[in-house]
């Protein structure tokens, strides 16, 4: 039997140095108050269907968002990288393509960024080794007390945690589930597609529909605030 499965961690906005709240992912989503139950108990991988796209949001006073795009294997699987900035840029936000070897080259500029001053929103988006990459890169972030508020993983080849410096994690996956790190109190949701036979791990990037929804995501996270966030709730 065909099954859309989805999952959804919802909790309050990061401490105020985190500068992102989560998106909203599911209508009615509820946030509670303090720690989140043993072994987080809302968290139930692949559960539900597709996360509701969030509304588009007017652009607010703010640094401006910055998007890093990861490719995969040899920078030619994951063309769908390049397609998607294309339509980033195309709505005024900065998007950066380049190979998952590259993550730590991105990592030391977004760090020496925010260090400068550079207080946008930071959002990574991979495909692959580079959906991979993009936590590696969160992690390495972490380190430094830099948020990360979004990233989108297009079927990443190995399961892994998100770092609590992340707001919200999408992960379009035929395979592996995204999990909440230690500390983790964003949104989370683990998309399955494993079901649909029309995409593969080599065409999953190029999917116009979650090109779409990715963009959606994008959008959203680089107009939010965290105090317009809050008025939402």
């Amino acid at each position: 039997m065909l099954r859309l499965l989805f999952c959804i961690v919802a909790a309050f906005s990061l401490a105020a140095s985190a500068g992102a709240a989560p998106l909203d992912i599911l209508p009615g989503s509820v946030n509670q108050s303090g720690p989140p139950a043993p072994r987080y108990a809302q968290y139930q991988p692949r559960q539900a269907a597709f996360p509701a796209a969030p509304r588009r949001l007017q652009p607010m006073p703010q640094a401006p968002a910055r998007v890093y795009l990861m490719r995969g294997f040899l920078n030619i699987f994951s063309l769908g990288m390049d397609d998607l900035a294309t339509q980033i840029q195309a709505d005024g936000i900065a998007a950066t393509v380049t190979n998952h070897a590259d993550a730590d080259a991105i990592v030391n500029q977004i760090v020496t960024g925010y260090q400068a001053g550079d207080r946008g929103p930071i959002i990574l988006v991979g495909h692959s080794l580079g959906a991979d990459a993009v936590i590696a890169m969160a992690q390495a972030l972490g380190q430094y007390n830099i948020p990360v508020a979004l990233v989108v993983l297009f079927d990443g080849t190995a399961p892994h945690n998100v770092p609590a410096n992340v707001a919200t994690a999408i992960n379009f996956t035929k395979a592996f589930d995204l999990a909440p790190g230690a500390g983790f109190r964003g949104a989370l949701s683990n998309v399955d597609l494993s079901y649909d036979g029309g995409i593969d791990h080599f065409t999953i990037d190029k999917s116009p529909d979650l090109q779409a929804r990715a963009l959606n995501y994008v959008i959203a996270a680089a107009t939010a605030t965290p105090a317009a966030s809050a008025q939402r709730r």
